[in-house]
This record gives structure tokens, sequence and C-alpha cells, in this order.
């Protein structure tokens, strides 16, 4: 009943809101045009952020293949994804020296403002991006390191952040098939629903089905959202939008190194695997409310709430027996309201968002052992509640050509409790230790050359304990400090090339380790360094050829840690460097070629640095074919082959149970589409 109170509360607030703005507007003179609604400083352009921003367009989205929609990530120079191969589980990726992005906490990641991370629900801070739909993505931005205001809690190595198409007209299918009976159909529909009305819809929705390529790989999963967008008045404009997922799979889990080796034998689950696999509902409701004060002013107000039941089946090891059942039933609500200016500051002009929100989490935990999917025994019953308050601003300031500073400032305050029900235990309920941070983030850039803009900047964030450890009041410590110091420049020296370049160093300090190991007492001890350049280049030397690339190179180093064999060491899952080569070609008649060649560098699967994995190298090419009818109407068929040269390799490879162990990539595949628009 105090969840649906909340919610109540929240909605009840935002028709006032909506009443007390509608009043106010009426008795306006000025008529101001309005624009799309925004989302939590969406409203600020990102090339005035002096960190290092990745942008992924629509149309990447749309002309490439990708089973998951976590995949368009390899597009984004440094980053590796650890693909599972595990269905619905989401995937994790390594950016910026930290592995646990997207399976873990190191990412924060959003969907038109709405938070992925789950405070509590499998790891701290699991994302998955299934949920989205490629094809209505209008645009990726991927923030490196602590530097956004808008990211507080996970966002260690970055933010990764969605944004779908917004009113508009427009129809888009997309239908591929491929290997191991793969069927993937994406629609995206935008539409002004009445002439002379301010009223718009945007929809999208997915089915996608295959039998994968190992033994029990079996993944079925479907997808829906909706949008309706208002202009209640010249002023005032609302959108209220909807989400859904559902998923069902197998999965055949890890297989050890000998059997990894074997490709035939590689293709079977491992020995003892007992239906591993899971199933998911996800759904998300967002009311967005923007009113123009003036034409220099936007005040933003939002709310929204997310419900989830997530259950997996997992087994660890290769002796028998051993799978769980894990259960998250998962209900958030948030709420928020940011100012977006775009004025002046004592004659200098001045862009920045000043904002508040709140973030209530609950996540009902609970386990068993089994067999096969058959319960044994409950063994956990555990609810977590996390309490978010955070204040965030920012603001940008065009002094000159040659100095464009930013000072931002972000606060987060934690509260909430741990209730824990185990099977056999008597019980007990505690608070969650206090903690709070203050993250300065501050830079600038200087156009020193007419084709040159040098940037550099200075960002904090912060990583609190992990799992339950945060409520245990026999744990006394502070937050992890996180410090990144990034110095960048982009070069355009002719319009057909663009350069960018950036160094790094993110130093983790005050990080919570076990102290002495073994003993049960947490203290804030242990540094980390991380350090590495990323390199981006496009040249399009004629209009119909594109070549591009990148290159990134990472060193990492335990500087101080409790346990004295780990200082020195590398941390394990990162590779010291990933290439990317491709290029595309458009024919005058409509054909259109591609290829690309990606390599993934060697890297530590332990922490004692004792064993590596060497890496990979993949290529994948496509063949399209562009025609448009008297209506306009464009069809364009493809023919795709992932993985041309069938490298046996695997992208989730680590030690333990005294082996390596191994999820086995896709071997050589194809694929044909046909993506219809008008």
């Amino acid at each position: 009943m105090k969840r649906i109170s909340l919610f109540g509360f929240l909605l009840c607030f935002s028709v006032l809101l909506i009443k007390s703005v509608v009043s106010g507007a009426e008795n306006k003179q000025e008529s101001i045009k309005l624009e799309d609604i925004t989302v939590k400083g969406e409203a600020i352009p990102y090339s005035f952020d002096p960190g290092t921003i990745n942008i992924i367009s629509a149309d990447q989205f749309e002309n490439l293949r990708l089973d998951r929609t976590s995949d368009i990530l390899k597009e984004v120079p440094g980053v590796e994804i650890g693909n599972y191969n595990q269905g619905g589980v989401a995937n994790s990726f390594s950016m910026r020296g930290f592995k646990s992005c997207g399976h873990g906490g190191d990412a924060a990641i959003y969907i038109d403002g709405i938070p992925l991370n789950e405070g509590e629900s499998h790891a701290d801070g699991y994302a998955d991006m299934n949920v989205i739909i490629p094809l209505e993505v209008e645009r990726l931005e991927v923030y490196k390191g602590p530097s956004s205001v808008l990211s507080g809690n996970f966002a260690r190595a970055g933010t990764v952040s969605f944004f779908t198409r917004k009113r508009g007209t427009y129809n888009l299918l997309k239908a591929e098939y491929g290997s191991f009976a793969t069927v993937d159909v994406q629609g995206a529909f935008g539409t002004k629903l009445g002439l002379g009305s301010g009223l718009y819809n945007n929809s999208a929705f997915q089915f996608y089905r295959t039998n994968g390529y190992q033994e029990n790989s079996k993944w079925l999963k479907g997808n829906f959202s909706t949008r309706f967008s208002y202009d209640l008045t010249d002023r005032l404009d609302a959108s209220l939008s909807f989400r859904f997922h559902g998923s069902d799979w197998h999965a055949p889990g890890y297989i050890p190194e000998n059997q990894f080796k074997d490709e035939d034998w590689a293709k079977k689950q491992a020995v003892n695997a007992e239906d591993d696999g899971g199933k998911k509902e996800f759904y998300t409701q967002r009311l967005d409310l923007g009113y123009d004060l003036t034409d220099k002013f936007r005040l933003l107000y939002w709310v929204y709430s997310t419900q989830q039941n997530f259950t997996r089946f997992a087994k660890m090891g290769y002796n028998p027996g051993g799978q769980t059942e894990r259960n998250y039933d998962r209900k958030v609500y948030g709420t928020g309201m940011s100012l977006n200016f775009d004025s002046s500051l004592f004659s200098i002009p001045c862009l920045g968002v000043v904002g508040a929100e709140y973030y209530y989490e609950d996540t009902d935990w609970l386990r068993w052992n089994t067999s096969n999917r058959v319960r044994i025994a409950e063994t956990q019953d555990r609810e977590f509640i996390i309490k978010t308050s955070s204040l965030f601003g920012k603001v940008d300031l065009d002094i000159s050509r040659y100095f464009r500073p930013q000072l931002g400032l972000r606060y987060d305050d934690f509260g909430g409790s741990y209730t824990n029900h185990d099977p056999g235990s008597s019980g007990f309920k505690h608070d969650m230790n206090n903690y709070n941070h203050l993250s300065p983030k501050v830079g600038f850039h200087s156009s020193v050359l007419d084709p040159l803009d040098f940037r550099a900047s200075y960002s904090e964030g912060f990583a609190l304990p992990e799992e339950e450890a945060k409520y245990d009041p026999a744990i006394n410590v502070d937050p992890v400090n996180i410090k990144q110091y990034e110095v960048g420049l982009t070069y355009t020296p002719i319009k057909m090339l663009w350069v960018d370049l950036s160094t790094y160093i993110l130093d983790t300090t005050n990080e919570i380790q076990e102290d002495p190991p073994g003993s049960g007492q947490y203290r804030n001890v242990g540094k980390t360094r991380r350090k590495g350049i990323e390199l981006a280049v496009k040249f399009n030397p004629v209009t119909a050829l594109k070549i591009f690339g990148d290159a990134s190179f990472v060193s990492t180093e335990v500087r101080e840690n409790p346990d004295q064999q780990l200082e020195g060491k590398k941390i394990n899952g990162i590779p010291e460097n990933i290439i990317n080569l491709g290029a595309e070609y458009s024919f005058p008649w409509g054909l259109g070629i591609r290829a690309k060649w990606r390599h993934v560098g060697e890297y530590y699967i332990d922490s004692m640095n004792q064993f590596k994995y060497g890496g990979y190298d993949v290529v994948d090419t496509a063949l399209s074919y562009s025609i448009k009818d008297r209506n306009k109407t464009e069809y364009k068929l493809s023919f795709r082959v992932d993985n041309l040269f069938d490298e046996h390799y695997s992208q989730a490879v680590w030690h333990g149970y005294g082996t390596n162990n191994y999820a086995v990539a896709w071997p050589r595949t194809f694929w044909v589409g046909l993506t219809v628009k008008w």
C-alpha cells in the first residue's frame, strides 16, 4: 500500500502542476515555438561538454545487425562486450579500465531518462539493454568516465544514455533471417494524430527468436514501446510513455578449456549442465512536462515507475548439482525537476541546467537450490529498499573561442533498509548506513586554431559498498573515491577528415577492502590506477566512400591492496588494446558494400595475472541494394556474413574451478534482410 500511495502522490502532484502551469500560461501574451520534450538536461548540447562523448546515430542502429541492443557499443572506441551467450542475461562490457559495466555497477545506463541499473538485483548496478528496440533509438550518448552531472551512482566508467525518436512522421520496418533459425522483426512509427492537432505518437515493436549456436540456447523475446506527446498550450507540452519487455530463454552456460578447444564439442553444454536459462517481464511508465518560462528558460518535470520480475536458473562449475533459481521482483518510482537555460551572465553567453531528483527502489529477492529447474529448498528471502536524493547543476560559459569553461556539481544522498527472512534464521532488519557524495565536474574547451578544438576536464565519482555490506552496521566505511583527469582534441583540417584523440587517468582511492584479508573486517584501503588513449578517425575522400576506425590502449595497475600479492598486478578482464577498421562504399545505382575488422587484444583472466586469453580478430561484411518507388518508399535488401573467416573465439573468459572457462561466440553466420521506409 505504501508503494501505491507514493506513486499516487506523484501522479497527483503531476496533475496539480499541469493545472497551475496551464493557468499561468493562459495569462501570458508572448507565444513561443515549443521544441520536443527534453529529458533531464537533454536540452544541453553534448558538444559543450569538456569530457569525451561518443555519439551513435539512428542510421547506425538502422543499418547494423544487432542480436542485442548492447552490441551497438562495439561502435564506441575502447569498449569490449563480454558476451555470455546466455539469452536474456544482460552482457557485461568494459570501458576505461572498468570491466563490470552492464552486468554490474560500473556504468550508469538510461533509456529516455529512466535508469536501467538495478541497485540490489542479481548484481549491484545490473542493467538489461535487451528492453530497448534498436529501431526506436534516435541517438546514443556515451559519456566516458564520471563526467556527466546527470548521473550519480554507477557512473564510474561512464554513462550510456539512449534517446528514442520523438514526434516526427516516419514509418520503418525491418526484418532479418539468419543462421540457427534466427528471426528479428522490428518496426518504428511516428504519427501526428489529427490535422492541426498538437498530438503525436511514437511507437515501436520487436520480435526476436533464435535456436542459438550451442545446445540448449533458444531465446524468445518481445518488446513494445509507445509515447504520446501533446502541446497543451504554446508554452506547455506533455508526454506519456510506456514500455514492455518479455523474454524466455535457455542457456548453455560456460564450458571448460579442454571442451572449448574442440570446436565440435564446444557446440555442446558442459558435462552435468542443468538446463540453465530464465524468464523476465519488464514494464515502465513515464510522464514528462516541459514549460517554456521564456525563450531562454525551460522547466522540465518528470515522474516514472518500473516493474520487473526476473527469474534466472544458473549453475557454476562442472560437478553434479549446484544449480540455483534466483528471483527478483523489483519496483521503482522516480521523480525530478530541472531548469534548462540559454542566457547570459554579465554579458557572457551561458548554457546550463540545475535540477533535483528522487529515486525509490524496492527489490524482493528470493533464491532456491534447484536441480534442472526443480526447486529443492529455499535458501534466501530478502527485501532491499534504496532511496536516493540528488541535486545537480552545470553551466557552460562562452567567454571566448580560447576559453569556454564548464562548471558542474552533483550531490547524492542514500538511504534505505535491508530485511532478512532467510529460511532457518531468526530474521533481522538493518537500515542502510549513511552514504553521500559531492562530485565536482569541471573543464574547458579552447579553439586554439580553426580546425583544432582542445579540451581538458576533471571529474569525480564514487562507488558504494557492494550488496548487503551497505546495510551492515559493523561496516563503517566511506564511498570509494573516483577521479578522472582527461585531455583531448578534435582535429578537422579539411571537410572530409575528422580526428578525435583523448588520453585519461582514472584513479580509484579509498577502496573498500577486507583488511586483513579473511578477517571479515572492511576498511577504506586500496588504490587502483587506470590510464589510456582513445583515437577515432573518419575519412570521406569522396561522397560515396566512408573510411572509419578507432584504436584504444589501456593500462591498469593495483597500486595498494591489503593483499600485497595483488600490488602491481593488472585488473583482469581488460583488453590491452581494441582496434576497429572499416569502410563503406555506395554505388550510384543503389548498391552498397561494408566491411569491418575488429581486433581485441590479450588480457589476464585472473586477479593474480597467472592466466591470459589471447584475444581475437573478427571480420564482418555486408552487401545491400536500395531502390525507391514512385511514392518515394525506400526498399533496402541486405546480405551479411558475420565472422567471415570463422574465428573460434570467446568474448567472456575467466579462470576458476581449476580451468579457464569460456562462453562460446557464434561462428560464421549468414543473414538476409529487408528494410522498408516510407
